[in-house]
């Protein structure tokens, strides 16, 4: 992050806009699974666990 040090204040700004929107949306699929695991059935949440699983372990570069 030393990089943020050369920016102007626009370029900041936007930089800081743009973790708050990722923090954000994390924060969004974190509740989801969040519902997900307090009132979803067993089979629903092993789905999802085994649907993130797979994305876990996808490669990125393919």
């Amino acid at each position: 992050m030393p990089d943020i040090l050369g920016y102007t204040l626009a370029q900041l700004r936007g930089f800081m806009a743009a973790t708050i929107r990722t923090d954000a949306a994390r924060d969004a699929r974190l509740l989801s699974l969040l519902a997900i695991g307090t009132r979803g059935d067993a089979r629903q949440l092993d789905k999802t666990l085994d649907r993130l699983t797979d994305h876990a372990h996808l490669d990125p570069h393919r």
